[in-house]
């Protein structure tokens, strides 16, 4: 058995699997989502570690009398704590990844020319999405923290940094390489912190954890009812890759929680983008390192939550499917959800939420409709730019696109994303792959599985959906997509100017 924690960014989760892929037990608990301005996003890190130890103690209360071997880590990525050293008090919320406040910041560096060398160090852009804009944020803003901070006394880390922290009682203070690959200050190719990148942002080398592989030992859980060998630790959308058994060059998924993350295999070798995509590092396994490109959506999922809570014209998230199945599946309405602006490809941070299209014969169901096609289109806008620069770099690109996550229960949602993007979908039976991913990096850490090639035998049940869309109607709305956002860009340019 491989108990796992998966910290993301609306609820902690802990699930329980046995050695055969199958969720034995799982335990949700959702936290508050603090917005203290526009654009800002936060949580508290004492709710982030109690919602977390809440769930992975209920887990053990349930299963007293399972071998557990283990304890993984999977967290919300590039979202950003600093806490006291010496007791480990947060110094101030963790700053979220949807968090827009550095946008001024990422514009002036831009400005100055150091988007490219920053790409070529990190494999990233320039964009408040990254942590080290925020690490430098809470340098400037806090009183005394870049003091304390070139002294060692105050922890910067990751979400999975903070949980290793505090259930190892301050014993350890790492990240593994996939997290520390998002935050803009480690080096993909040289595998460290760089110190460029540390003096450009004034983030303190004292200040960071040490990076380890994602199957190394990060200490044991002493601060759960049961201790725990703490390993198999990943960023969530590399983990949720590793669960979809992800492992040649080309495969490629596609998860759609709060936002949709687009990755594919890259294999030993960095490929850098031509089409505004993310050069990542997949995994590191004993020292061997297996990297990836990577397309980011912002909304998803939480498009769906907006729908929902703030217009309050659906009931229930499941009933989506049924009501945009009723919509003329010509409806000319677009939805272009800027809501903290736009990823990859599109990379505008200034572009806010857009709708199109609309007539006196909207309604809420149009706008349900319009919400759940956004997320299809814009998963097209990034399998495009994989395909362009998968066909740079000669690698040929799967032919099937692997999804998990919440939404891929959606009917609709999901014959429209296969029909959209004209791909052979692969719908994992188990949703769950985010957290299978890590603990099966963790069944490596134990050395239960030998390495990737033992997986190779282990299969998951999935469904295969295939394109059911008129070439004509899928031309249309793809066309009517790419006016839409088109306009959205330029008039955030224009509000900008």
């Amino acid at each position: 058995m491989f108990l796992t924690i998966d910290q993301g960014t609306t609820s902690s989760r802990a699930l329980l699997f046995d050695e055969n892929c199958h969720v034995i037990d799982s335990c949700q608990k959702e936290f508050n989502q603090i917005y203290p301005d526009n654009g800002w996003v936060e949580h508290s890190p004492e709710e982030i570690l109690s919602s977390t130890l809440f769930c992975c103690e209920k887990i053990l209360e349930r299963n007293s009398e399972r071998d557990i071997k283990s304890l993984g880590i999977t967290n919300q990525r590039e979202t950003i704590l600093v806490w006291d050293k010496s007791n480990g008090k947060p110094l101030y919320n963790a700053i979220v990844w949807q968090d827009r406040r550095t946008s001024i910041f990422c514009n002036n560096l831009k400005e100055d020319g150091l988007e490219g060398m920053i790409n070529k160090k990190t494999g990233l852009l320039l964009d408040p999405y990254f942590s080290a804009s925020k690490m430098s944020w809470l340098i400037k803003n806090i009183d005394g923290l870049k003091e304390k901070a070139s002294k060692g006394q105050v922890c910067f880390g990751t979400v999975d940094t903070w949980l290793i922290w505090n259930l190892t009682k301050g014993k350890v203070f790492a990240t593994d390489v996939t997290n520390a690959s998002r935050t803009s200050l480690f080096n993909i190719e040289k595998i460290k912190w760089d110190d460029d990148l540390l003096k450009l942002f004034d983030i303190p080398i004292q200040s960071l954890p040490e990076v380890k592989n994602s199957n190394d030992l990060f200490g044991e859980s002493s601060l759960l009812s049961r201790s725990l060998k703490i390993t198999g630790v990943m960023g969530d959308q590399q983990s949720s890759a590793f669960g979809q058994f992800c492992y040649n060059e080309g495969d490629v998924k596609s998860t759609y929680g709060t936002g949709c993350f687009v990755l594919a295999n890259t294999g030993g070798k960095i490929i850098y983008s031509e089409k505004k995509l993310l050069s990542t590092i997949f995994y590191k396994i004993d020292n061997k390192i297996n990297y990836a490109l990577e397309g980011s959506i912002f909304m998803a999922g939480g498009i769906m939550n907006w729908i929902k809570s703030n217009l309050g014209i659906l009931n229930n998230i499941s009933d989506s499917s049924k009501i945009a199945s009723s919509v003329n599946p010509e409806s000319k309405v677009v939805l272009v959800p800027a809501f903290s602006g736009l990823g990859s490809p599109h990379w505008s941070s200034e572009s806010r939420g857009a709708i199109f299209g609309m007539s006196q014969d909207t309604g809420k169901d149009e706008l349900i409709h319009s919400s759940l096609q956004s997320i299809s289109l814009q998963t097209l806008d990034l399998m495009n730019a994989i395909k362009s620069d998968f066909s740079q770099n000669n690698i040929e690109l799967s032919s099937l696109l692997k999804v998990d996550g919440g939404m891929i229960e959606n009917q609709w949602f999901i014959q429209n994303l296969s029909s959209i993007c004209n791909y052979q979908i692969y719908k994992a039976s188990m949703k769950e792959s985010t957290a299978l991913g890590t603990a099966l990096m963790s069944g490596i850490g134990v050395g239960f599985y030998s390495g990737v090639d033992d997986l190779q035998s282990l299969s998951i049940k999935r469904d295969q959906i295939s394109p059911s869309m008129s070439s004509n109607l899928r031309n249309d709305i793809i066309l009517n997509w790419n006016k839409a956002v088109k306009l959205t860009i330029e008039m955030a340019k224009q509000n900008n100017v």
